[in-house]
């Protein structure tokens, strides 16, 4: 079984992103195909295992101990989902999911159900890990190319508009979502300064150089929601030597912001996207800043753990996540001062029509939702709704929010919502309040919290979320201790 899991887990990391049936043409329709036979293969396998398994007086467990608040919500989205397709709209649409998207129930299912089973792993070897990131390594590089014109016989024809064998730049921002913060936080877990730490440098290098370039203003979440976190928690655990970790990590998220700069300053001409925040950003040396101030805080802090000094590091890390709090809160209404059809590139416009549909349901769809993917078919049900949903768009199908909290609002309902959060919300708890640091369970927890975050502008997809759940359930063989430390031995 361990070798099946592993198996899995490297099938589904290296052939999904690099899949494409005909380039770039119908790309979404053919990774969510690509995805559900690939899993549907590994869920025949792992059953056999299971009914063999039986035969031989033995069984296998979903993990040991209490069932945790994690599971619950696992359990929970599963029973949410299940009851939204028996009263969705349109069952096909519901079960299979909708053309270009394939985020049906079956597709809900299968991610769920390899986030329990890999929840069982106990062995994650390094060289495991190291393919897993092998082929995201691979995709932040094609990204970068692309952006300065470079198209290699993997992303095929020129098309600014895409990026890697990923697809479009919405969709590669949430495959960063992911692999970026991963990188992250394998990166934190290791010993300082041992190979392993500088192989996954370069990853997160590369990572952060891809995010600053690709184009998309609101990947810039991914960047403040995964070291925001890793400062909470570096800071909760009153460890100098995991403050110093954490500006490590600042130090290389300089380093690859510096060369995406160099970058655009050597080739800036063959640059194929316009100027946006990001670039902006890069502009103003913040890069070279950024390494500066974490080289001069981490010899400080150096310093102060050598003489001795006490560090209070929860109540600091009370009083960060309370500045944390009150900037979102600023920023909220910052946003909302300011929200209207054409806030977020379109978004306002999109957010309003979802929440108009969502105003409109009953008292039972307002509890179950109307099913998975099956925002468009509910739509064209009603004459007055489906001229709005075409009209605003020149023809082109509004299949999700581009907020995952209200399109699951309107999928699975305030039960599907409330699993939702709850899964997520209970992460970020578990991770932060933990009576041990386990550096492990960061790795994993940093793409599910930045995961979450990015995809409240955003949508579910099938080069972001299955592995979203493939990390809680890994994340959760960590938390019961199941697996040892992500790190380099030597």
């Amino acid at each position: 079984m361990q070798l099946l899991m592993m198996l899995y887990l490297l099938a589904v990391c290296s052939i999904i992103p690099l899949y494409m049936k005909q380039g770039y043409y119908g790309l979404g329709e053919a990774k969510g195909i690509c995805y559900l036979a690939l899993s549907l293969c590994f869920f025949a396998l792992f059953f056999t295992c299971f009914l063999i398994s039986r035969r031989k007086t033995y069984s296998v467990k979903l993990g040991t101990g209490p069932v945790s608040v994690m599971q619950l919500c696992l359990f929970a989205t599963i029973l949410s989902g299940a009851v939204s397709f028996i009263f969705s709209v349109d069952k096909k649409t519901a079960f299979w999911g909708i053309e270009g998207w394939r985020c049906g129930f079956l597709s809900l299912f299968l991610m769920v159900f390899f986030g329990l089973i890999l929840s069982n792993i106990s062995t994650l070897p390094v060289w495991g890990i190291c393919l897993m990131l092998l082929v995201p390594g691979l995709e932040f590089s094609l990204g970068i190319m692309n952006r300065f014109g470079i198209y290699t016989v993997f992303s095929g024809a020129a098309n600014s508009g895409y990026l890697a064998t990923i697809g479009n730049i919405n969709w590669y921002a949430g495959f960063l979502s992911v692999f970026l913060p991963l990188g992250i936080g394998i990166m934190y877990a290791q010993r300082p300064f041992s190979k392993l730490f500088f192989i996954n440098g370069i990853y997160v290098i590369l990572g952060v150089a891809a995010l600053f370039l690709q184009g998309s203003d609101g990947a810039l979440l991914i960047i403040i929601s995964s070291y925001i976190l890793l400062l909470l928690y570096s800071l909760f655990s009153s460890d100098f030597e995991l403050v110093r970790k954490w500006l490590i990590q600042l130090f290389v998220l300089g380093a690859g912001m510096s060369f995406a700069q160099v970058m655009l300053t050597l080739f800036g001409e063959m640059y194929t996207y316009e100027d946006n925040l990001l670039v902006g950003i890069l502009n103003m040396n913040t890069g070279i800043i950024i390494m500066a101030a974490a080289f001069f805080l981490y010899n400080l802090v150096k310093l102060l753990d050598e003489i001795k000094v006490s560090f209070k590091g929860r109540l600091l890390g009370k009083a960060a996540a309370f500045a944390v709090i009150m900037l979102i809160l600023t920023g909220i209404y910052i946003a909302a001062g300011n929200f209207g059809d054409e806030f977020g590139n379109g978004r306002g416009l999109i957010w309003r029509m979802c929440t108009d549909v969502f105003l409109g349901f009953s008292p039972w769809e307002k509890m179950v939702g109307v099913g998975q993917d099956c925002l468009y078919p509910y739509a064209m049900k009603s004459p007055s709704m489906s001229e709005v949903f075409t009209g605003a768009f020149g023809g082109d199908m509004l299949t999700n929010a581009h907020c995952e909290l209200l399109t699951v609002l309107i999928e699975r309902g305030f039960i599907g919502a409330c699993t939702y959060l709850g899964l997520f919300i209970s992460t970020l708890y578990d991770v932060l309040w933990a009576k041990e640091r386990e550096n492990a369970a960061i790795a994993c927890a940093l793409p599910i919290f930045s995961y979450f975050v990015y995809s409240q502008i955003s949508f579910s997809q099938v080069t972001a979320t299955p592995y979203v759940y493939i990390l809680i359930g890994i994340y959760l063989a960590f938390s019961r201790k199941n697996l040892g430390q992500l790190r380099d031995r030597n």
